[in-house]
């Protein structure tokens, strides 16, 4: 699964030749590399539980069952996609952070690293660095 979806040359150019902002380019990106795998895949899909809305998943690629998180603003928004990947309990969670926002990749790896929290997400978890092109974790 980490070959698969860090593949940064594949990522840049078509981020360069999709002409859509950054970071709607990166999750079309996924997009478009889910369905070309042949899986279903969902943009912002609501996460509701037991009849509470978590909020929305990027995006999904329903099978497998793989969500994205993208987060390129404050630090403290990484906790409500962190809870819904805890809530949604899915095969793979994939964040699309960005070295160059105030959601660190390398902070996110940490708390996903040490918290017992989310002890449960450390073999589910693929943390990425889409500015800088590299798996932060694991």
């Amino acid at each position: 699964m980490i070959e698969t979806v860090s593949n940064f040359t594949e990522l840049e150019g078509h981020v360069k030749t999709c002409k859509l902002p950054f970071k709607e380019a990166v999750i079309d990106y996924y997009r478009v590399l889910g369905e070309r795998l042949g899986f279903t895949v969902r943009k912002d899909s609501s996460v509701i539980k037991n009849g509470l809305a978590f909020g929305k998943f990027s995006l999904v690629w329903v099978e497998p069952n793989t969500v994205f998180c993208l987060e390129f603003g404050a630090f403290e928004e990484i906790f409500k996609h962190l809870w819904r990947v805890l809530e949604h309990q899915p095969d793979k969670a994939v964040f699309l952070l960005s070295s160059g926002s105030q959601c660190k990749p390398d902070a996110v790896e940490k708390i996903i690293r040490n918290s017992p929290i989310t002890a449960g997400l450390k073999d589910k978890v693929i943390v990425l660095d889409v500015s800088e092109k590299k798996v932060v974790y694991p």
